[in-house]
């Protein structure tokens, strides 16, 4: 059985003609690019091979936006199958208040810590 890589599967990028810029052309009318990224990205090339995509700022917040919430969905499909394990096994899971006694913390200490100092 083989993995499949990136370059086994089509490109899923679709762009038109219009979309296409070289790198030497970029450089020359970086503003009239600017302008035109507001409507839809432009996919800069060298040698005319596709080397990098310009994106509003808009846009690219919004793909942060979306790959945070695929981590998210990510760790919650992980926990529901550990969770789905746990069921299955007749193992005990340890004890919350366990081990926080055995690092020397209390709930209150830690339901105090800030979600920010956390995600570090």
């Amino acid at each position: 059985m083989s993995i499949m890589s990136f370059s086994d599967i089509e490109d899923p990028v679709l762009l038109s003609p219009s979309q296409l810029v070289s790198s030497s052309k970029l450089s020359k009318n970086l503003g009239a690019y600017l302008e035109k990224i507001k409507k839809r990205p432009v996919f800069i090339t060298r040698e005319q091979e596709v080397e990098a995509v310009l994106i509003n700022i808009d846009d690219y917040r919004e793909l942060l936006l979306e790959e945070q919430r695929v981590e998210e969905l990510y760790y919650a499909v992980l926990a529901l199958r550990r969770l789905v394990e746990h069921f299955k096994s007749p193992k005990a899971l340890v004890d919350t208040d366990d081990v926080l006694k055995r690092f020397g913390l209390t709930r209150e200490e830690v339901e105090g810590v800030p979600d920010d100092a956390v995600d570090g």
